[in-house]
């Protein structure tokens, strides 16, 4: 389906949906009264050890990657400073789809997920198929274009055509095919985690087509709190 056709039906089944629909707004677009804690988000698990008193922060990454029979997937956390360099490099001119409102916390958890096909056939990305499950039982998968049409309409945004052509360009959203010997980074984006109580949470990709095989891997990410001043 051409990108204009499909853009339009996503338009009137988003409308729908979101008139008869009664739930909680997948982008924490809602208020919120509670301050936004104070941390940030590593690749890795966490040490088990807590480091000594005086010792200085840990270097931290954000990026997690991982090669299976000649394809290299990486994912890496971006904030809205990692988010606009991504888009800088897709357009200069596009806004951010998941810029939070001013004094607000950030409306989605967002990562740029990467593959480099060094093999000599195509490979097969489902990104539906992934899973983000946190160490307190919360469990979701990734926001489609629905969610983001709804999300535009309920902040008020009276373009919402736009936001979906612009959306497309940038996000992971249906099944996607990586060309021998070719790269592409896209945006994953998921509800902000519900539960405070998180520790630690895996991106867990299920259906990744390698030469007809289907592999699946995961990714461990985990929370570092941060001193105020720090």
């Amino acid at each position: 389906m051409p990108d204009s056709s499909r853009a339009a039906a996503l338009l009137v089944a988003a409308a729908a949906f979101a008139v008869s629909a009664a739930v909680v707004d997948p982008l924490g677009l809602a208020a919120n009264t509670k301050p936004a804690p104070q941390y940030r988000i590593a690749a890795g698990a966490p040490s088990k050890k807590a480091p000594p008193k005086d010792a200085p922060p840990a270097p931290i990454t954000t990026i997690a990657s991982s090669t299976i029979k000649g394809v290299t997937v990486s994912v890496e956390y971006a904030d809205a400073a990692r988010r606009a360099a991504y888009l800088k490099t897709v357009d200069p001119d596009l806004i951010d789809p998941f810029a939070p409102a001013k004094g607000k916390p950030e409306r989605a958890l967002v990562f740029v997920v990467g593959f480099q096909n060094d093999t000599a056939g195509e490979v097969q990305f489902q990104p539906g198929n992934v899973m983000l499950v946190t160490d307190a039982g919360d469990h979701d998968y990734p926001l489609d274009l629905t969610d983001i049409y709804i999300g535009a309409e309920r902040a008020g945004d009276q373009d919402l055509e736009h936001v979906i052509d612009r959306t497309t360009r940038v996000l992971f959203d249906s099944a996607t095919t990586i060309p021998p010997g070719g790269h592409m980074a896209r945006l994953l984006a998921f509800k902000p985690l519900e539960s405070p109580k998180w520790r630690q949470f895996s991106l867990q990709f299920s259906f990744i087509q390698i030469a007809g095989e289907t592999h699946d891997v995961s990714f461990a990410f985990h929370k570092q709190l941060v001193e105020p001043g720090s």
